[in-house]
């Protein structure tokens, strides 16, 4: 897999959440896009995920996306990233009301690709830390 599709995987993640760019999402998201993101409900197809999106920027609207790292090796990538934001409306994924802290969330996306656009994807994300940043989930210990 080439450099130029991590760097054009790159632009059109961060183009998505950081400038609300969904469009960007066209270059690198097959249309029949699958998203695995335990413990919440698979996301299914491009307009889907483009909505999950544009609902986070609206649950965080000063949310920032960076894409900290990714390896690419035949048809798989995996990508690195981190996201932070203060949630002011409901989050799309976890239902939790608006809290107005601000918090960070650390993740990995392992994502299968054909012709140069993911079509399955498995995120892995530290919900736990998250909510518990919120104060949506008691800390531990």
């Amino acid at each position: 897999m080439s450099e130029e599709l991590k760097a054009k995987t790159t632009r059109a993640w961060e183009d998505a959440y950081n400038q609300g760019n969904l469009d960007a999402l066209d270059d690198v998201v097959g249309p029949n896009y699958v998203r695995h993101q335990p413990p919440f409900p698979d996301i299914v197809g491009l307009g889907a995920l483009k909505k999950f999106v544009a609902d986070g920027r609206a649950a965080y609207p000063d949310c920032q996306l960076t894409v900290t790292k990714i390896i690419a090796e035949g048809d798989w990538l995996a990508t690195q990233w981190t996201f932070e934001g203060t949630q002011t409306g409901v989050s799309p994924a976890t239902g939790a009301p608006p809290t107005g802290k601000h918090a960070t969330q650390n993740g990995c996306m392992i994502s299968r690709v054909e012709g140069g656009k993911s079509v399955e994807d498995w995120a892995f994300v530290d919900w736990l830390g998250f909510l518990q940043q919120l104060g949506v989930v008691p800390k531990l210990g």
